[in-house]
């Protein structure tokens, strides 16, 4: 058994966050190359869903009929995601066959190569009841007898305010305190094999009864999904079908559509409701246990905005302004319609037409707006010369595939040469906002792009003896000197940046490259492996298998990437919420949190200069309610390049100063100063 497993990890891949799937490279020191992956999860993109519950997580039965104690602490993102998608299980998932020899393996795996070697399996096993409880019509979920006997009389929970984000923080904090008082009662109870059979025995019985078929392999199969989903939120089962699909997509994303960016935000309700109301049962032979009937629980209402319509695209030009909100497509209403099937409801055959309804602020009543499809073209590496500031060059990079450096440094040598009578690119932004992954190699080759010295990024692993034909020491990255590009740097990034957004960000913040601008990051700092199985065909299975640190030390794991220059996406200075790993149930624990960044003194030192060009403050009052979105932070992410240029200029010509001169000037300085 042991040779099988040998020559059958020859075949997985690394992965750290989201983005792509990565082929096994051979390499005659047999070491893994490490990759970033999570669920199949294309660059977000025109007409794209841009709601993300987790840029690192999966979008598999992981997530359905989750409930807020299984899924998402939060009260945004992640709330209800039943509506609309069992035709996204049946269109991955049937016609795979997974019994109790399949979730045997996947234990197997958990055993052999979890980052976590003393596991406690009493938690995964009731996750794994619980997610194959989910699967029933009605839903059901296993607690304790004591916490149901506390809580089943509960009223409905009130939140006062109306402030978005102030009601979101109140309905997560509800939810993280109703989840750790589960997890402690659960701690009390000894969970295993045995029960976790019954609950099956019983989940088998009551689908036999269900209007629609639920088949026994639906039901191992998110009992597998939920004991994963206990161990991290990243680790978890995922369909080949899907993730051969979305790595296709990812490398072409082209497709017919208006040319939008849409976002969907969801309406806080002000009060929740006892989940734990419905019919309850015991399971014979589980002491101390009850089943519930699962009630409707509350819902955040769905409602669908254009974030921005595409400059030239069609859209657009038909009148799309960016804030819309999209109430009715082709007559048909998408109030709390899921993102995904709005997009599909506004996509289709190009050179036909759409009608959208919108309500936009200001004006009365609802819009209709016709927009005839066209072709749309999105690229992984865009880039341009962004006007007011005189040969600074813009690069905005989606995701990490195999062809990422390429195109990032053709992009930039395309926008050098645009700039050749002003002598080439004085400095460059590079736009990491909701990029959520990709190739580690392709991070690696990029942050070294930047760099000319210095660790890039280290991955600690845990090794076991299945392992012991590899090298067991830390895998270390360093910067090269070769091919390195010393222009003036500023990265933009923001809670959607993950994983080989953030070993990029975190390497050259570390090393002194640039400033860090925008937001903080997501924080998921952990490393993936993904296992072809040999009991099943059809899946793969996705573990936690190292962490990752930064060249000073740090993991970037829950506190994320915390940006030089702390800037809002918007210029009236409210930092949004976001949604990041601290916000997803069962994460990998924070282990540091102390940070200085070394460009602090940079960032202090160029303020001044700031605020006397204020070049992103004037753009936007010459035109507050653009109809293509102002991008504030990329504005404000110029002015301080620009301002970082001059810095650097005046810093080398001081160097190049005869050491004499240099010494007058100080003491000249210093007598002014008396």
């Amino acid at each position: 058994m042991k040779t099988n497993l040998h020559r059958h990890l020859m075949h997985v891949t690394f992965l750290l966050a989201a983005g792509l799937l990565l082929a096994w490279s051979c390499r005659s020191e047999a070491k893994r190359e490490p990759v970033e992956v999570a669920q199949p999860q294309r660059p977000k993109t025109a007409d794209e869903p841009r709601l993300r519950a987790d840029p690192g997580g999966s979008t598999t039965l992981t997530e359905k009929n989750g409930g807020p104690l299984r899924l998402a602490l939060n009260g945004t993102d992640g709330s209800s995601m039943a509506e609309g998608e069992e035709d996204e299980e049946d269109k991955y998932w049937s016609g795979i066959n997974f019994g109790a020899e399949q979730f045997d393996e996947v234990l197997d795996y958990v055993k052999q190569e979890y980052i976590e070697e003393n596991l406690g399996t009493s938690r995964a096993y009731v996750s794994a009841a619980n997610f194959a409880l989910s699967v029933l019509e009605p839903a059901y979920e296993l607690v304790p007898a004591a916490f149901y006997s506390e809580h089943k009389d509960d009223p409905e929970l009130k939140l006062k305010g109306d402030d978005r984000d102030e009601l979101s923080l109140k309905r997560r904090a509800h939810f993280r305190s109703l989840h750790d008082e589960l997890e402690a009662q659960w701690k009390k109870k000894p969970f295993g094999r045995e029960q976790f059979e019954k609950v099956l025995a019983f989940a088998l019985k009551r689908s036999k009864k269900s209007k629609k078929k639920i088949t026994s392999s639906r039901l191992w199969l998110a009992a597998a999904q939920g004991y994963l989903y206990a161990l991290d939120p990243h680790s978890s089962l995922v369909s080949r079908k899907a993730w051969e699909e979305s790595t296709q997509e990812t490398q072409d994303a082209s497709f017919d559509g208006i040319g939008a960016l849409l976002t969907q935000r969801f309406e806080p309700s002000k009060t929740l409701r006892n989940r734990l109301t419905g019919k309850p049962q015991k399971v014979k032979g589980l002491k101390e246990c009850i089943l519930v009937q699962l009630k409707e629980e509350d819902k955040l209402q769905r409602r669908t905005f254009v974030e921005s319509p595409m400059s030239g695209q069609p859209a657009e030009k038909a009148g799309v302004w960016a804030g819309d909100e999209i109430v009715k497509v082709d007559g048909n209403s998408v109030i709390d319609v899921p993102l995904d099937k709005v997009v599909s409801q506004i996509r289709g055959k190009r050179g036909t037409a759409v009608k959208l309804a919108v309500l936009r602020e200001g004006v009365p009543g609802e819009l209709e707006i016709s927009v005839v499809r066209s072709r749309i073209r999105v690229t992984n590496v865009e880039g341009r010369v962004l006007e007011n500031y005189p040969c600074v060059g813009y690069v905005k990079l989606t995701g990490f595939i195999d062809t990422s450096y390429s195109d990032l440094t053709a992009q930039i040598e395309n926008l050098d040469e645009k700039c050749e009578e002003g002598g080439g690119l004085r400095g460059l932004i590079f736009d990491l906002r909701n990029n959520s992954g990709g190739l580690l190699s392709q991070g690696v080759r990029i942050a070294d792009l930047f760099l000319e010295k210095g660790n890039i990024v280290t991955v600690k692993n845990r090794r076991k003896s299945i392992l012991s034909f590899m090298d067991a020491g830390d895998e270390v990255y360093k910067a090269r000197k070769e091919d390195t590009l010393t222009l003036p740097l500023v990265v933009l990034v923001n809670d959607g940046s993950a994983s080989a957004s953030e070993i990029v960000a975190s390497a050259l913040q570390d090393n002194k490259r640039g400033l860090i601008i925008g937001e903080r990051t997501f924080g998921k700092a952990s490393v993936q492996t993904l296992i072809n199985p040999l009991r099943g065909k059809g899946y793969y299975i996705k573990l936690t298998i190292a962490r990752y640190y930064s060249p000073s030390g740090r993991t970037l794991q829950v506190v994320g990437v915390r940006p030089d220059v702390p800037i809002p996406p918007n210029v009236d200075g409210t930092m949004p919420l976001g949604f990041r790993e601290e916000d997803l149930s069962n994460h990998l624990p924070k282990i540091d949190s102390d940070y200085d960044s070394p460009s602090k003194e940079l960032a202090q030192q160029i303020s001044s200069c700031v605020e006397r060009r204020s070049i992103a403050e004037q753009i936007f009052k010459n035109d507050p309610h653009p109809q293509v979105k102002f991008d504030y932070q990329l504005y404000a992410a110029a002015d301080r390049l620009e301002c970082l240029i001059d810095h650097t200029h005046n810093s080398k010509s001081e160097e190049a100063k005869p050491e004499g001169e240099q010494a007058r000037k100080t003491l000249d300085s210093d007598a002014g100063g008396l």
